[in-house]
């Protein structure tokens, strides 16, 4: 074999070799800056879920709202300590929703971070939420429906999946994986 052959196959080989490394590194940047975007994003989102205010208006919606308030004039019939707590909760969710509808928001994460409390807000809305879509007409059906698809991806996950996710990354680490 000519010379001119070889080198030509080992520089061909070679500007493969770095095509391929160049596409798997940018894969990997890609995959890093939209995992940063997502750490960004809740960070801001559960600023307020560490005040004190927030915890009250929370302990209202899944403790109070029912048990003192008929869901029959939907929403807006709620009074306004009520409507003032409904509104904190349920959008501060809604933000977190939408942001994970449209694919902003790794929507697993989020719902693993707060499995529990988006199931117990739901459960506690959902008669007044399915009144106000009435109330609204036609076209009122999509009222909280991003909140809705939240809390439906949260019942989907067992309840133990934080623990679970936990054994994985451990297991990963032993063996030296990322």
């Amino acid at each position: 074999m000519d010379s001119s052959v070889v080198f030509n196959i080992v520089t061909t080989a070679i500007a493969v070799v770095a095509v391929v490394t160049s596409v798997v590194f940018s894969a990997r940047q890609t995959r890093t800056a939209k995992h940063a975007n997502h750490i960004s994003v809740m960070v801001d989102l559960l600023a307020e879920f560490r005040s004190v205010e927030f915890h009250g208006h929370h302990d209202y919606v899944t403790l109070r709202l029912g048990a003192e308030n008929d869901p029959a004039a939907g929403v807006r019939g709620l009074p306004d300590e009520a409507r003032t707590s409904f509104y904190s909760v349920v959008y501060y969710y809604q933000s977190f929703a939408n942001l994970a509808v449209f694919g902003l928001l790794d929507e697993t994460l989020l719902v693993t971070v707060l499995r529990t409390r988006i199931l117990s807000v739901w459960e506690a809305i959902r008669p007044f939420v399915a009144r106000e879509r009435e109330l609204r007409g036609p076209g009122g059906g999509n009222y909280l429906s991003s909140f809705e698809e939240l809390a439906r991806l949260a019942a989907q996950l067992p309840p133990d999946h934080v623990r679970e996710r936990i054994a994985e990354i451990r297991r990963r680490r032993e063996r030296g994986l990322p």
